[in-house]
């Protein structure tokens, strides 16, 4: 018989991962090194009565926290994943706990990750009756920061002889109560570029004697649109976007630059349409710089992998979050083409992350909002998930 956790289980549970979640909340932090969120995650563990506690997993300035809960008998060892770094954003939510930090907070909802993951550290620690042990990971830096990959680098899984990963996520296009899945490829490859073009500066009037590379920058980004069109089968994924060209200044009318860059992000999901993308950018670049008889140079950064949800743990997870729910509260989504560096721990081992259901008449942000605030209602059901998942297939 499966081991099921109802969400009306825990209602003590979630009351304190919202609290600590407001708390995170008031005082969001950027990056891989989150000092105080770092010392709010174990004083919250030490309440719980939590012993094994590991801080700075991922390096000396990487604020990795992970905790480890054993079981009464042997059995697997479950990883169970929380990010916990906000956004450069001003918040206009109005919430009570609004951020007191100017242009930072959490707008993607990893204050609510970190809750959830509280909330079931809190009852998991009250009931240690079940086989293996669970590992919860509070991971730093997952708004392009990679810390995902410094705390696998770092030998999370030999550390922890972690065996599977699970994660959720909130999902302001799911209604409160209701989980989705995505199998196999659930977020893109997340890459970005930087271009620049060096030619000869002069003066406006008397082009003849420039190379200009504005000229080659905008013939340049009309170009790279030719790749997805043009080059990668419609069958498949693929999106090249430019996001800015610095090329002087409003002051500057009468001058031809000397340099322009472009800086932008890719997106696929399978390796071959990432490497066509790459190819067919150095060529673009190559021969516009030998068209307009200057220099071009491509800086070409892979960020996160694609992250792949295991179909088979996928299917595990949603039977059992099907019973746990209803067979009404749980969906298959389609993939999108977003970054998750939860994809460095999947592709360690195997797992999934699912989508955590946070809207309702009072919570219709998108995530990267200045009005997103996490649903405190959807920590019951985010923290009863992770556990009869984590449950079931440590007793796998």
């Amino acid at each position: 018989m499966p081991i099921i956790i109802k969400p009306s289980q825990l209602e003590e549970s979630v009351k304190l991962g919202a609290q600590f979640r407001h708390c995170i909340h008031e005082e969001p932090e950027i990056g891989l090194y989150l000092p105080k969120t770092q010392e709010k995650i174990v004083t919250a563990l030490k309440s719980f009565g939590i012993k094994e506690i590991s801080t700075f997993v991922g390096g000396a300035n990487v604020t990795g926290v992970v905790a480890v809960i054993e079981g009464s008998r042997p059995g697997k060892t479950i990883g169970l994943r929380a990010d916990s770094d906000a956004l450069p954003l001003e918040e206009k939510t109005g919430v009570e706990w609004s951020s007191k930090v100017p242009m930072a907070m959490h707008a993607c909802g990893h204050d609510g990750h970190v809750g959830t993951l509280l909330a079931a550290v809190h009852y998991i620690n009250q009931h240690r009756d079940f086989a293996g042990r669970l590992v919860a990971i509070f991971q730093p830096g997952e708004e392009g920061f990679a810390g995902g990959r410094y705390m696998i680098e770092d030998g999370l899984v030999q550390k922890f002889g972690i065996d599977e990963f699970y994660a959720l996520h909130a999902e302001p296009m799911l209604p409160v109560g209701c989980v989705g899945f995505i199998p196999g490829f659930a977020t893109a490859n997340a890459d970005i570029f930087k271009i620049t073009f060096t030619g000869v500066g002069g003066h406006g009037s008397r082009p003849h004697l420039t190379r200009d590379p504005l000229v080659a920058a905008c013939e340049c980004v009309l170009s790279l649109q030719t790749i997805v069109s043009r080059s990668v089968d419609p069958n498949q994924t693929a999106v090249v976007s430019a996001g800015c060209i610095s090329c002087g200044n409003e002051k500057g009318s009468s001058v031809v630059q000397k340099t322009a860059t472009i800086v932008g992000t890719t997106r696929s999901f399978e390796k071959e349409v990432q490497d066509i993308i790459i190819q067919r950018m150095q060529q673009i670049v190559d021969g516009t710089a030998l068209s307009n008889d200057m220099k071009g140079k491509l800086e070409y950064t892979k960020l996160y992998p694609a992250m792949f949800n295991s179909p088979e743990h996928v299917e595990k997870a949603k039977a059992l979050l099907e019973e746990a729910l209803g067979l009404d509260k749980v969906k298959l989504m389609i993939r999108r083409a977003g970054g998750e560096d939860f994809s460095f721990m999947l592709q360690a081992k195997p797992g999934c992350l699912f989508r955590l259901g946070v809207q309702d008449e009072t919570h219709n942000a998108s995530v990267h909002n200045p009005e997103f605030d996490f649903n405190d209602k959807a920590i019951a059901t985010g923290a009863a998930c992770l556990l009869t998942i984590a449950l079931n297939r440590a007793a796998s």
